[in-house]
């Protein structure tokens, strides 16, 4: 029987506890402080991923529009003179600071706009802040569910990975009542041969003793004689000590397919214990998967 190995993860579970208290996400027009002081700043929280990683992304996203500088320093990045087609030809630098909770894996993220001399707000710009508060939103719920998919794929894998163990046990089932009615039917042939055996050793035994009388009567008779009756009895207790060595090998041979039957057996209790504790772990596997499915479709 094969060796099952519980594959099941608890961290494949994607910290499922706090996802299961993530929110949708939103934004929120708040004063942050920055490098610059106290701006006003498009806020939004980010779940299930590191800052290093945010910040990362958040890079790429500026890298797409034309720009003169971006660079970090500590938990802020610096975009400078980003250039928005949208907004005409004046540039504005973009001030964004990530702020880690690592206990909960989210990460705040706060991003404040310099159109140059003054900073982004929803009551002067609104057209603008909403530009800005959509690309904010758009970026946080895209980074929120990247993880969350590779959640899915690898519980995905841990899943299927289970089941094929369950199958697993399955198939050596199988093979193991197969051995069973394997060394049943081998038992019963033995025992027929046995039961042949014990008329051929009736009949051999009965040619012996004739034979001995043979060589008993022939003790006077010429050498000749003699040495042929004796060669004949000789010939015929052989065949009687193959029939018992036969016979022996047959019982033994009883005694190793039920002994192979009753290991079949054993290993057979253990594989149905196995997959009652494969099943519960299929099941279960399938509730984590389910539950971070659920938490991808509530990210938006």
């Amino acid at each position: 029987m094969k060796k099952i190995i519980n594959t099941f993860s608890f961290a494949a579970a994607l910290h499922i506890g706090t996802l299961l208290n993530a929110q949708n996400i939103s934004t929120s027009e708040n004063t942050e402080k920055f490098s610059t002081g106290s701006q006003n700043a498009v806020v939004t929280t980010i779940y299930e991923n590191k800052a290093d990683e945010v910040m990362s992304e958040w890079k790429k996203v500026l890298k797409e529009f034309k720009y003169e500088k971006i660079s970090d320093k500590g938990n802020e990045l610096f975009g400078d003179n980003i250039l928005i087609k949208e907004w005409g030809n004046n540039p504005a630098d973009f001030y964004t600071k990530f702020e880690a909770d690592k206990k909960a894996k989210t990460v705040k993220m706060s991003v404040a706009v310099d159109l140059g001399g003054a900073y982004l707000k929803s009551s002067s710009d609104n057209e603008k802040y909403k530009f800005v508060e959509k690309m904010v939103k758009d970026f946080a719920i895209r980074v929120t569910k990247e993880p969350i998919t590779q959640a899915i794929k690898t519980n995905e894998k841990a899943l299927a990975k289970l089941e094929d163990q369950q199958k697993d046990l399955e198939k050596d089932k199988t093979k193991l009542n197969e051995t069973i009615e394997e060394n049943k039917n081998k038992t019963s042939k033995a025992e027929r041969d046995i039961m042949e055996k014990d008329v051929a050793q009736i009949k051999k035994k009965a040619e012996v003793d004739i034979q001995k009388k043979v060589v008993e009567a022939s003790a006077g008779a010429v050498s000749e004689q003699a040495k042929s009756s004796k060669k004949i009895l000789e010939k015929l207790e052989g065949q009687l000590s193959d029939i018992e060595k036969d016979k022996k090998n047959l019982k033994d041979d009883i005694d190793d397919y039920k002994k192979k039957i009753k290991k079949a057996e054993e290993n057979i209790k253990k594989n149905d214990e196995a997959q009652v504790k494969k099943k519960a772990e299929v099941e279960s596997q399938k509730t984590v998967l389910e539950d971070v499915r659920k938490k991808l479709e509530m990210v938006k």
